[in-house]
């Protein structure tokens, strides 16, 4: 057998590493594309109440697609293998592919927290989540901006970046390294972040502690995604080193762990009617029966608005953004569903701030 033929079939029986970076990579995206469009469903034809945070989730799940595309084309060019096994043409292609999935992975990350973020924010319209809600979103958009430059403009001329023909001036690895494990645990603070967010206004809702603390269950999925984001840090130390074709694949595990994770947290939530069957996660009132509870006073009633108490129902085909926007002083004090889990309490003036 000649050393080209031996080379093909090393080749095409994958490693190991490989064969693991191809079935999570794969795995993750399919379990995020059927709950994301489980949750698509739900929101479009079930509630027939369809977001902006719905939008951002399509965007998000298209994202993180392509990032786990790029992945698995990455596992063709040599990463999974150790270094002394991958050809030299397939490290100079291998290059080209790595620095589009370095450029892919900020703007990934913010659309995907982003999009988390829009959805607490139609959850719990309340004036402080809607404030920290939006600020978290801004600086996402400005880190994913900032973050990305000394990735693009690493080298000059850019294509020495990606191109092992082209002579240039480029940040040393150790800059690199550095920039990487700071955008890292950026990402692991904002995880944290989103998940604390909701929680005192969760706690505060008009329901039993069992269904409260089922809720906050729910989010705490999110805190999955940040232990992939940590887990991801030392395969960073280790991708310096000499075997990076090797480690690279440990990395690139665990940011596909990261967004599916993320993304499938984000979407939980919205699946009520399937989440129903949970113990706890199904109202307590199941003939549509509110309980308020407004300066001391407490009244019950059916859907509709309940001039006594100040409460007002909102049917699902309402925007959720006059709901944030349309009254200053409104708050979500319970969050009660009907039959289809369509439909939101807000009572003047607001109490969970």
């Amino acid at each position: 057998m000649s050393n080209e033929d031996a080379l093909i079939s090393s080749k095409d029986a994958a490693p190991p590493m490989v064969r693991t970076l191809r079935g999570v990579v794969i795995t993750g995206a399919s379990l995020a594309t059927i709950i994301c469009c489980a949750r698509l469903y739900v929101r479009a034809v079930v509630v027939k109440s369809f977001g902006i945070d719905d939008i951002m989730v399509i965007f998000a799940l298209l994202l993180v697609l392509m990032f786990a595309a790029v992945s698995v084309a990455l596992s063709y060019y040599g990463i999974g293998r150790h270094s002394d096994d991958v050809p030299q043409q397939d490290l100079i292609d291998m290059q080209y592919v790595a620095y589009i999935s370095y450029c892919l992975y900020l703007w990934v990350g913010a659309v995907v927290k982003s999009s988390i973020a829009v959805f607490i924010m139609r959850v719990f319209p309340t004036p402080t989540i809607r404030k920290f809600g939006l600020g978290l979103i801004i600086f996402l958009v400005i880190f994913a901006i900032s973050g990305e430059l000394p990735l693009i403009l690493q080298c000059s001329p850019v294509r020495a970046a990606y191109d092992v023909n082209v002579q240039g001036d480029c940040l040393s690895p150790d800059t690199l390294f550095a920039v990487q494990v700071y955008q890292g645990v950026v990402m692991i603070i904002v995880d944290i972040y989103l998940f604390i967010l909701p929680i005192p206004t969760t706690w505060k809702l008009q329901m039993s502690k069992q269904r409260r603390l089922s809720i906050i269950g729910l989010f705490s999925i999110g805190l999955l995604a940040c232990i992939a984001g940590i887990a991801r840090l030392p395969s960073l130390v280790y991708t310096n080193g000499g075997d990076f074709t090797y480690q690279g694949a440990v990395a690139s595990i665990w940011m596909n762990v990261e967004f599916a994770l993320a993304l499938i947290a984000g979407s939980l939530p919205s699946l009520r009617v399937i989440l129903k069957f949970i113990p706890g996660m199904v109202s307590e009132n199941s003939h549509g029966i509110t309980t308020t509870e407004t300066n001391g006073r407490r009244s019950t009633g059916r859907g509709g608005e309940d001039s006594s108490s100040g409460a007002i129902h909102l049917g699902a085909t309402r925007s959720w953004t006059s709901k944030m926007l349309g009254k200053k002083n409104a708050e979500i004090t319970t969050l009660h569903s009907m039959e289809t889990d369509s439909r939101e309490q807000i009572v003047y003036p607001g109490r969970l701030d």
